[in-house]
C-alpha cells in the first residue's frame, strides 16, 4: 500500500529508530519505548507531522483514499502541508503577473482578489465550488451590483489563469459562476450652452491648459481625461495628436485630427511653454506649491477639481467632468445629426456609445411621423365648381 507512518524518535535504550508496527512506532527489541511525534510520507513528495498516533493514521487512509478515488487525477500539491494550489498561495502569483503585464488597474484587482483571499484562505482551489463563489459574492456588505459583478469577474479571470497553468485544476473542476444582473443609471449632463459657459468660466479662471484640455474632451468624444495626462509634446505633428498605448488600447495608437482652434491653441502654449518632445503636454507650470512640481503631469483629478470650481461659480451641480463634457456632446450632437452619424463621428463603440447618447434613435421618430400620416389619410383639396 502507498505511503506509511514514521518517526525520528529513537529508543533511549539501544538507540534504534522506532518504527510503526499498526498499533504504535516503538523499539523492536523496547516495545515499551514509544514515539511520542509521528511523520506521515506518501508518494509525491508528501511529508505531515503529528502529535496523535490517530491523526496520522487517519491522514494516511485519507490520502489512499484520495489516490484510489482521483487516479491520474490525483495532485500531491493538493496535500501538502504548505498547500501551494490553495487560493492563498496563487493570488500573488497572480497579481504578480498581471503587474509585470502593466495592467493599469493592478490597486483595483489587488483589492478584490486580496478580499477574496481572506475569505477562502488555504482552501484548495479544486475544493472550492461554485455555490461558495456565489455565497462570497453575496456577502460582500455596502457595495453595489456592478460592483459585486466586478468582483465576480475578476475571480472568474483568476480561475482561468489558474486553468491555464494546467498542473491545478482540470475544466472538470472549473466552478460555474453566478450570473449577477445589473443596469447602470443614467447621469445629469448638460446642454451645449450651459457646456459652453463652463468652459468659458475655466478659461477665466484656471490655467490655459486645463480649459484646453476640458475644451478637448468636449469636443472629441474618442478621448479620455487619462488620455491627456499620455500625451506627449513630440505626439503633436502641427494638425494630428498621435497618442500610443491610449487608455484601455495597450500597445496601440489614437489618432486625433485637431480643430484649427485648438490648434492655435496648441501651438500657442507650445510657444509660451517650450519643452523637450519626450514631456508630458498637460503639466504643472509657474511656482512650486505643496506637492505640485514644476513640469510635474498634471494630477488624475486635477482636470475634474478644476471643473467642479467652474461649475459651483455658475451655480450648477451634481455634474463631475466626464458627464458634463462627453456625456453631453454625445447627446447634443445625437440630437443634431441623429444617432448614426454621431456614432461614426465619435470614434466609440457601439456599447460605450449607447452609455454616452442618451437620445432615442432619429429612426424612431421618422417611424412614429409616418405613422401619423398614414392614420390620418392624405387630405386632397377640392375645387369648388363656379355656377355657370
Amino acid at each position: 500500500m502507498d505511503g506509511g507512518i514514521y518517526t525520528r524518535e529513537k529508543c533511549s535504550i539501544c538507540g534504534k529508530v522506532m518504527r510503526y508496527n499498526g498499533r504504535w512506532c516503538s523499539c523492536p527489541d523496547h516495545p515499551t519505548n514509544r514515539a511520542r511525534t509521528y511523520i506521515v510520507k506518501f508518494p509525491g513528495g508528501i511529508y505531515k507531522t503529528f502529535v496523535n498516533l490517530t491523526e496520522a493514521e487517519q491522514e494516511l487512509n485519507h490520502l489512499r483514499h484520495e489516490k484510489a478515488e482521483r487516479g491520474r487525477d490525483f495532485n500531491p500539491d493538493d496535500y501538502r502541508s504548505l498547500r501551494p494550489n490553495s487560493f492563498a498561495a496563487l493570488a500573488p502569483k497572480y497579481l504578480e503577473v498581471k503587474r509585470q503585464d502593466g495592467l493599469r488597474s493592478i490597486g483595483k484587482v489587488s483589492f478584490m482578489i486580496n478580499a477574496a483571499s481572506a475569505h477562502f484562505g488555504r482552501i484548495n482551489l479544486r475544493d472550492i465550488t461554485g455555490g461558495m463563489i456565489a455565497d462570497y459574492l453575496r456577502g460582500i456588505p455596502g457595495i453595489s451590483q456592478k460592483t459585486r459583478h466586478n468582483h465576480m469577474a475578476q475571480l472568474r479571470n483568476f480561475w482561468r489563469w489558474c486553468l491555464s497553468r494546467g498542473d491545478v485544476i482540470t475544466l472538470a473542476e472549473f466552478p460555474a459562476f453566478p450570473d449577477i444582473k445589473y443596469e447602470l443609471g443614467y447621469r445629469k449632463i448638460l446642454t451645449w450652452e450651459l457646456q459652453e459657459k463652463v468652459l468659458n468660466k475655466l478659461k477665466e479662471i484656471a490655467p490655459p491648459k486645463v480649459w484646453l484640455g476640458c475644451d478637448m474632451l468636449a469636443t472629441y468624444t474618442a478621448l479620455r481625461p487619462d488620455d491627456l495626462r499620455r500625451i506627449r509634446e513630440g505626439d503633436f505633428d502641427g494638425e494630428w495628436i498621435h497618442l500610443c498605448n491610449p487608455t484601455k488600447l495597450k500597445n496601440r495608437f489614437k489618432h486625433i485630427h485637431l480643430h484649427q482652434d485648438h490648434v492655435a491653441a496648441w501651438k500657442g502654449l507650445q510657444r509660451e511653454y517650450p519643452a523637450m518632445p519626450d514631456m508630458p503636454f498637460f503639466r504643472h507650470h509657474g511656482k512650486v506649491r505643496g506637492t505640485v512640481r514644476r513640469n510635474l503631469v498634471f494630477g488624475p483629478r486635477h482636470l475634474s477639481d478644476w471643473w467642479n470650481k467652474a461649475c459651483k461659480a455658475l451655480g450648477i451641480s451634481g455634474v463631475p467632468l466626464y458627464p458634463g463634457t462627453k456625456h453631453t456632446t454625445a447627446t447634443e450632437t445625437a440630437k443634431m445629426l441623429g444617432a448614426d452619424r454621431a456614432l461614426k463621428a465619435s470614434g466609440l463603440t457601439n456599447k460605450a456609445f449607447d452609455r454616452y447618447c442618451q437620445v432615442e434613435n432619429t429612426d424612431a421618430y421618422e417611424v412614429v411621423r409616418e405613422i401619423r400620416e398614414r392614420k390620418k389619410g392624405e387630405v386632397v383639396p377640392m375645387k369648388r365648381m363656379e355656377e355657370k
